[in-house]
C-alpha cells in the first residue's frame, strides 16, 4: 500500500536528522581532533600521552572532504509500517569549509557549504558559523532542495505535495516543480566536564542548543499543508528545535564516543496554518530521546549507532486525514535502530 511505504521513508527522513545531528555535535566537541581524524593524523589510544604533550594540530584554512553514506533502518516495533525488514539508502555528499580566523588570534568565523543527493532526494546548503567563546557557537545559515517520486512496480512512493483541503488527501507534484526551502539561526553552548576533574585525561561533554527555523516550500500558499522527503503536515512559517546532549569520548582506537540526547520541536504559532487545518494541534511539542554511539575504522571510515525513542501526538486516522483530526494526547514509541557508515575520501 502506498500510504504504509510513504510512511517508511518519513522515517528514514527523520534518521538524517537525527545522523545529522549527531555529526554536528562531534564537530562542535573539538574541531582539531576531529580534523585529526579526516587528515589521518589521529593518535593510538596508547599514545595519547605522547600526543597530550605534542602541538595540538591544526586543520587547514580551506577544505573540502566528499563523503558516502549507506543509512540502515531498522523498525520492527513501528506501527507506521507494515514491512517489518530493514531499509538501507546510500547518499553521497560533501562539505566545503573556510576559516577566516583562528581563536587564538580572534573570534573564529567559518563559512560552510555542504549538500546531499540521495536516490529520493537532493539537497545543498550555506552557513556562516562565529565562535566568540571557546564553548559558544552561533551560526546562521539556509538550504534549498526538493524530493521525487519512485515507482518500481511493487514499490509506490510520493516524495512531494500539497494537501487537499476539499478531497482531504495529498495531491503529489511533478518532479523538480517545488522546491522547499529554510533559513535558520542556532545558538549552541558546549562544555568539556570531564577534562576539568581529570586534567584533560577524560573528556564528557555536555551541551545544549537552541535552533529557530523558517521553512517553506514554493509555489504553496501561506496556511497550507505540504509534504516533501514523505513528511507530511508542514506549513510555510516559524518552528523551532531545542537539544541537550551530553558525550563521553571513549579513549579507544576505534569506539569513539557514546552519549545521548533529546529534542523537543515544534512551530511558535497555529496562525501558519489555515483555520481548518488548526484542530490537529500543529504547535503540539514533538520529544525525541536517543542514545548513540559512534566507531571508526582507521582515519576514514566511520559508523554510528542510534537509539531513538519519540513522543509526538497520537492520531487515530491514517495519515491523509491528520490535519484535519484533533490529536488524543501524546503517544510514545521506540522508533527502532538506525546505523550508519560513512567514508570519507
Amino acid at each position: 500500500m502506498k500510504l504504509c511505504f510513504r510512511k517508511s521513508f518519513a522515517v528514514l527522513t527523520f534518521a538524517l536528522a537525527l545522523v545529522g545531528f549527531v555529526h554536528a555535535e562531534e564537530a562542535e566537541i573539538g574541531k582539531s581532533g576531529e580534523s585529526e581524524k579526516i587528515e589521518g593524523t589521529q593518535q593510538p589510544a596508547e599514545d595519547s600521552t605522547k600526543a597530550q604533550n605534542a602541538q595540538a594540530y591544526v586543520p587547514p584554512a580551506t577544505s573540502f572532504h566528499p563523503m558516502v553514506t549507506i543509512l540502515g533502518v531498522y523498525l520492527p516495533n513501528n506501527d507506521m509500517i507494515d514491512l517489518k525488514i530493514p531499509y538501507f539508502m546510500p547518499m553521497v555528499h560533501g562539505r566545503f569549509s573556510h576559516r577566516f580566523t583562528e581563536f587564538r588570534k580572534s573570534p573564529e568565523l567559518e563559512f560552510i557549504a555542504d549538500g546531499e543527493i540521495a536516490p529520493l532526494w537532493l539537497r545543498a546548503g550555506a552557513q556562516f558559523q562565529f565562535k566568540p567563546l571557546p564553548f559558544l557557537t552561533l551560526a546562521a545559515g539556509s538550504d534549498i532542495g526538493t524530493s521525487w517520486g519512485l515507482n518500481l512496480g511493487f514499490l509506490d512512493l510520493d516524495f512531494i505535495g500539497r494537501y487537499d483541503g476539499e478531497k482531504n488527501e495529498y495531491e503529489y507534484f511533478t518532479p523538480f516543480t517545488h522546491w522547499t526551502y529554510d533559513f535558520w539561526a542556532n545558538a549552541a553552548v558546549n562544555f568539556d566536564i570531564g577534562s576539568l576533574f581529570t586534567k584533560g585525561k577524560q573528556h564528557f561533554i555536555v551541551g545544549a542548543s537552541y535552533k529557530a527555523i523558517y521553512k517553506g516550500m514554493t509555489g504553496i500558499s501561506n496556511g497550507e499543508i505540504w509534504l516533501d522527503k514523505g513528511i507530511g503536515e508542514n506549513a510555510n512559517g516559524l518552528s523551532y528545535s531545542a537539544t541537550a546532549n551530553m558525550n563521553y569520548i571513549v579513549p579507544n582506537k576505534y569506539f569513539n564516543s557514546v552519549g545521548f540526547s533529546a529534542t523537543a520541536s515544534g512551530y511558535y504559532s497555529e496562525s501558519f496554518f489555515d483555520e481548518k487545518y488548526r484542530i490537529s494541534d500543529p504547535t503540539f511539542v514533538d520529544l525525541t530521546f536517543t542514545l548513540n554511539a559512534s566507531a571508526s575504522i582507521g582515519p576514514r571510515n566511520r559508523f554510528l549507532l542510534m537509539l531513538p525513542v519519540s513522543g509526538k501526538r497520537n492520531f487515530c486516522d491514517e495519515k491523509d486525514l491528520r490535519p484535519i483530526t484533533e490529536p488524543d494526547g501524546r503517544k510514545w514509541q521506540w522508533d527502532g535502530i538506525i546505523l550508519t557508515f560513512t567514508h570519507i575520501f
